[in-house]
């Protein structure tokens, strides 16, 4: 079960491998309390199963009632992920180039840029899947509806031509 929550939250945290210097505050302000809208959102089953997880972690990850808690720091955006299960934060830093880094699912290398258009925060990571192909995570967080919901394109590229998406929907809580 910490295993599919595991998934769940690199997912929707996103967090990249490399830590870089550019303000968050300086683009688009993510900050507040966001709900996962499981309903609104698309199920992860497909792109959890290509990562190797289990069915079981599949059907947990697909129900968690996530909580995000965004906030600007002078370093980078803080997410802390929130479920029944824990809390995990990260915090991401856009424009340092790539870096590599060791996870529990061993050395991955990521970076966090802006688009653009200055719009959307985008998260690339490139890991090698259980089965060993290589692959790349890329995790684009943009707001819609005035502000009032965080829209997360999971894309999985799969280094054999494969490729998974998926978009979670957040919904500011408050304000």
């Amino acid at each position: 079960m910490l295993a599919a929550y595991a998934l769940a939250a690199a997912l929707l945290s996103a967090e990249p491998a490399s830590p870089a210097a550019s303000l968050v505050a300086s683009k688009v302000d993510f900050s507040g309390t966001w709900k996962l809208d499981l309903a609104a959102s698309d199920p992860l089953d497909d792109l959890l199963a290509a990562q190797g997880a289990s069915w079981i972690e599949r059907k947990a990850a697909g129900s968690f009632v996530v909580t995000q808690k965004v906030s600007n720091k002078p370093e980078g955006l803080e997410v802390c992920v929130e479920s029944s299960l824990g809390t995990k934060c990260n915090l991401v830093k856009a424009g340092q180039g790539w870096e590599e880094k060791e996870t529990e699912k061993g050395k991955v290398r990521g970076r966090a840029d802006w688009s653009e258009d200055g719009k959307a925060l985008v998260v690339t990571t490139e890991l090698t899947l259980k089965d060993k192909k290589p692959a790349q995570m890329i995790v684009t967080r943009s707001l819609e509806d005035e502000g009032k919901t965080t829209v997360q394109t999971l894309e999985l590229k799969i280094k054999d031509g494969k490729a998974y998406k998926a978009r979670r929907i957040l919904r500011r809580q408050g304000k």
